[in-house]
């Protein structure tokens, strides 16, 4: 289990500086898209691909938490794991709102996936264990 415990943590080490690479080339990249909302016939266009990198960047840095948060206490935080699960689909819905292509019961299942998700990280931090520890110490 020793081994297995470094083996992750240098994998993880390799991550977290790929993970900012990948950040500090997405900030390049929306600076560089930024000729496409002049250059485009509408601002609509242009505004298109600039939310849509800009939501997946948020995707990225709830993703880069969860990475660091298990760098520091080698367990992963349920409530980090859905914060990027609900940015993801937000910026999906986001997305399909903006671009006029999410049909009704898309919008729906999607809502129904968003209640869902918001309720477990709910639990998540109604049972946590920091919670727990802190009521055994009360009683």
């Amino acid at each position: 289990m020793n081994t297995f415990r470094k083996i992750v943590d240098i994998i993880i080490k390799f991550m977290i500086p790929l993970v900012i690479l990948a950040l500090m080339l997405g900030i390049a990249r929306l600076v560089l898209d930024l000729r496409v909302v002049f250059t485009s016939p509408t601002i609509a266009a242009g505004f298109d691909l600039m939310i849509t990198n800009i939501l997946s960047m948020f995707v990225v840095i709830e993703l880069l938490r969860s990475i660091i948060e298990y760098f520091e206490l080698h367990r992963l935080k349920i409530t980090f794991i859905t914060d990027a699960a609900l940015v993801f689909v937000l910026r999906e819905v986001m997305i399909g709102l903006y671009g006029h292509s999410l049909e009704s019961r898309e919008i729906v299942a999607l809502a129904v996936l968003m209640l869902i998700i918001g309720g477990i990280r709910t639990l998540a931090i109604v049972f946590s264990p920091e919670k727990t520890k802190e009521a055994g110490k009360h009683e």
